[in-house]
């Protein structure tokens, strides 16, 4: 328990971190989703729904994935994502992780750190 605690305080302090560094930068930010209206214009919309449009000489966009389960057979009644690996409230036990991303690498090692068969 300490230790899913300690995992999440720690991507929320990186999560935060990053902001801050772009703010000091004098960089905008702007969690919201967005669409290009014309090349230096950009609609976005936040979570509430309200919309903003901004204009730019040059927009950067920086899209963060979620993971998606893969569309087979019991994927998402006997599977988990790397999302949700560093929430688990008990361990995962063998595991299979499946994936060609640094993402899957990644999760591999942390549960081999931690003594899991992955």
């Amino acid at each position: 328990e300490r230790a899913r605690e300690n995992i999440q305080m720690h991507i929320k302090s990186l999560n935060f971190g990053s902001v801050a560094e772009l703010r000091t930068g004098n960089v905008k930010y702007k969690n919201s989703l967005g669409a290009f209206i014309d090349p230096h214009t950009v609609e976005c919309t936040n979570k509430k729904g309200v919309k903003e449009t901004i204009t730019g000489r040059r927009i950067l966009l920086a899209m963060g994935g979620r993971p998606k389960y893969p569309d087979i057979p019991g994927a998402k009644e006997f599977g988990i994502t790397s999302d949700d690996v560093f929430s688990l409230e008990k361990s995962p036990g063998k595991t299979l992780v499946v994936g060609a991303s640094y993402i899957a690498l990644e999760c591999a090692g942390f549960l081999t750190g931690m003594g899991y068969d992955a």
